[in-house]
């Protein structure tokens, strides 16, 4: 928690919020479960007023206090739109669904329709959901005597999936993403149409900022379509404490700006708020924040790491950030606009330890003692609050601004050497992103044999150099996905109920192999000595 000040504040405004309605769910596929909910800002538990990103999942301990995704735009006259989230009875910036015509929002067709605007799902359900209607369908047949239909709650979900607006209405026509098995244009689970998420589990939210007056931030609405997809993978690497985090926000109001800039605001408390450092690597577009010692004391309110405490990072991946800082208050729009852009409060730029100007703040490495950190500044460890910023320059009407983030966390020695593990994995995530769409899922389309009557024998396994695959069914393709679910290697065309592997290129250890026949999938593991 805060200090006894801040807590028991917000706590009131927790009790208070008697009428308040906020929907909310647990993204917790992986070893971090994270608390998303719709009222604008992150992480948090409003029920309990508790940070909520425990990671790892099940030690009652979280890495983060909230955060909430800023925009901000110059207009032609030079006056300052802000949208940055809300909070349940203190105001908000943003309201659940796209952004509708005139008049339209207070409408029970509006508030029926988009007053939950969030859905969460897993590819596991859309497997399951393809494998059902193919069979029902008669377009598969071997299987089909143990495809049962999803869970009710998937289906409704996959049927109650926002795929378009009410165009009448003054809404877009096409909002989440959606595969069109009939290429019609129109979003029908009964012609085999489905949704379309990244990630084994993911949460997808739509909101706008021009439904009503902005409570929190007091200014004119930007124009904004907001849809945010959360969601994790589970696997036996650094990918199963990440979570990602798609944004994309269109301009539907009409305005051009000129200046706009984007901000993803952190408020980390890695387990005890009082002795964290932040600090960030603009190379690798990652902020970080780390334990000020090597031991993350409990305090009366909180739960602390212990000995060796890990370190946390927010890592852009689809564009440059073009600024990162500490953020310890300022409550004005100018303020705010200022760090946004990579300056101070006051407008004057940051200088680091040689006079010069910079928009990225300790952007050296705590390990090395020369270098500008909050270590080498002498800052006494404390609370700590980061913006992340990407000035994108101008934002017309129409224009859409996409980012990706990735959450990464790492406990795999001290609290520095955690530091440099992060600045590590920020370049192995930017890897794993660019690849993504190739990655299979844990827990039922990866390491399960999804035809159950389909044998697959490899020998020998363990296997030096080579080994054999021998099948039930004719096989027309191989591919080998290391744990992380990286493709490393393809054969195709085989047409073969035996093949030969050539391994030699492979170090040892564990891997996946994943053969395709027909219709039909299977995965098995092979060791390699």
């Amino acid at each position: 928690m805060k200090s006894i000040f801040s807590f028991l504040l917000f706590s009131l405004v927790i009790l208070q919020q008697l009428n308040a309605q906020v929907h909310s769910t647990q993204l917790e596929h992986n070893n971090v479960s994270a608390h998303i909910s719709d009222a604008g800002t992150f992480f948090t538990n409003f029920d309990t007023a508790e940070p909520s990103y425990e990671v790892p999942k099940g030690t009652g301990v979280s890495a983060i206090f909230s955060t909430q995704f800023w925009f901000a735009g110059k207009d032609s006259l030079n006056n300052i739109h802000f949208c940055q989230g809300g909070s349940p009875n203190v105001g908000t910036d943003v309201f659940n669904g796209p952004v509708s015509g005139v008049g339209t929002y207070s409408t029970n067709a509006y508030q029926t329709t988009w007053g939950n605007s969030m859905w969460s799902l897993c590819q596991t359900d859309i497997d399951q959901f393809k494998l059902w209607w193919g069979c029902q369908n008669g377009l598969i047949t071997s299987g089909c005597g143990s495809a049962n239909p999803p869970s009710n709650e998937a289906l409704q979900t996959i049927y109650n999936w926002p795929a378009h607006g009410n165009v009448a209405a003054g809404q877009s026509y096409f909002l989440a993403p959606f595969f069109d098995y009939d290429s019609d244009g129109i979003y029908n689970p009964d012609h085999g149409d489905y949704p379309m998420i990244k990630g084994c589990c993911a949460s997808y939210i739509i909101q706008n900022d021009v439904a009503q007056s902005h409570s929190y931030s007091g200014t004119d609405s930007i124009g904004l379509e907001l849809h945010l997809m959360f969601y994790q993978y589970q696997t036996f690497d650094y990918l199963n404490d990440v979570t990602f985090i798609d944004v994309t926000a269109i301009n539907r109001g009409g305005i051009n700006y000129p200046e706009f800039a984007h901000s993803i605001f952190v408020d980390v408390d890695l387990g005890n708020y009082v002795d964290d450092l932040i600090g960030c690597d603009s190379t690798k577009n990652l902020m970080y924040f780390y334990n000020g010692d090597n031991n993350d004391e409990a305090s009366f309110s909180t739960l602390g790491y212990g000995n060796n405490p890990p370190a946390i990072g927010i890592v852009g991946l689809k564009q440059d950030i073009t600024s990162s800082a500490r953020y310890a208050g300022g409550f004005q729009i100018a303020d705010k606009w200022n760090i946004m852009n990579g300056l101070q409060f006051s407008g004057d730029p940051w200088l680091n330890p040689n006079g010069n100007p910079t928009a990225y703040l300790y952007s050296g490495n705590p390990n090395i003692s020369t270098e500008w950190s909050e270590i080498s500044n002498g800052n006494p460890p404390g609370d700590r609050r980061g913006i992340s910023s990407m000035n994108i320059g101008s934002f017309n009407s129409g224009d859409t601004l996409s980012q990706t983030y990735a959450i990464i966390y790492s406990k795999v020695g001290n609290h520095l050497q955690n530091v440099q593990s992060l600045i590590d994995l920020s370049g192995e995530i930017k890897t794993f992103y660019v690849n993504e769409s190739n990655i299979p899922c844990q827990n039922g389309t990866w390491n399960v044999d999804e035809i159950e009557n389909l044998q697959l024998t490899i020998a020998p396994n363990p296997a030096v150099n080579e080994f054999n695959v021998t099948s039930s069914s004719i096989i027309e393709k191989l591919e080998i996905f290391d744990l992380s679910g990286r493709s490393l290697s393809k054969f195709t065309d085989i047409k073969d109920l035996k093949f030969k592997v050539d391994c030699h290129f492979l170090s040892p250890g564990n891997y996946i192999l994943q053969m395709e026949s027909s219709d039909k999938i299977v995965r098995k593991q092979v060791q390699i000595d």
